[in-house]
C-alpha cells in the first residue's frame, strides 16, 4: 500500500520578507484555461476552444495585522510560497511558487473578544511560476503572453505569428 506525499508545512514571503510563524494559510492561483464552446455543422456536441487563461488570484492569511502589509493594497508585489511536501520515508520535495501582481485587498478579520483577527492579502496574479524539486511545472506571464506548462511554451507560435 502506498502512503501519499503530503504538504506538511509552508513559509510565505511578501516582497522578499519571510512571514515564518506569522502566515497561517495561503492559496495558490488556479491555472485554468478559459474556453469557448464551439459546435460546428456535423459535430455531435460542442468542444471547448482555448481562449487563454482565466484571471488568477492568490491569498496569504497572517495571524497579525502587520503595518507594513496593511499598506500594500494597490501596489505591485511579489509573493513567494514555499510548501514542503514530505514522503513516508521522510524525503522532502522543495516546492517554490513565485507570484507577481497587484495586491487588491488587505482584509482584516472580524473583531471578536477571545479570538484572533487575521489579515488576508489578496493578489491579482499577473505572473506565476511553480517549481517542484527544481523542475518548472508552470511559468505563466499574462502581460507578456507566455504560458509554459511542463516545459512547453504553449503560446510561442502565437507570439511568432504576431511578430513579437
Amino acid at each position: 500500500m502506498a502512503i501519499p506525499r503530503v504538504i506538511r508545512n509552508f513559509n510565505a514571503f511578501v516582497d522578499g520578507i519571510s512571514y515564518f510563524g506569522i502566515a497561517t494559510e495561503a492559496k495558490l492561483p488556479q491555472l485554468k484555461i478559459m474556453t469557448e464552446a464551439h459546435r460546428g455543422a456535423g459535430m455531435d456536441g460542442p468542444v471547448g476552444i482555448d481562449m487563454g487563461v482565466e484571471g488568477m488570484t492568490a491569498e496569504i492569511t497572517l495571524a497579525e495585522w502587520k503595518p507594513e502589509l496593511l499598506v500594500k493594497t494597490g501596489t505591485q508585489q511579489r509573493f513567494v510560497l514555499r510548501p514542503a511536501q514530505v514522503g513516508d520515508a521522510g524525503d522532502v520535495d522543495t516546492i517554490i511558487a513565485s507570484l507577481g501582481g497587484l495586491v487588491t485587498s488587505a482584509e482584516t478579520g472580524d473583531l471578536k473578544p477571545g479570538t484572533n483577527a487575521t489579515l488576508k492579502l489578496t493578489m491579482d496574479v499577473r505572473s506565476y511560476r511553480l517549481e517542484v524539486n527544481g523542475v518548472v511545472m508552470h511559468d505563466v506571464d499574462l502581460v507578456n503572453g507566455r504560458r509554459l506548462v511542463g516545459g512547453v511554451d504553449q503560446l510561442a507560435d502565437i507570439r511568432r505569428a504576431m511578430g513579437v
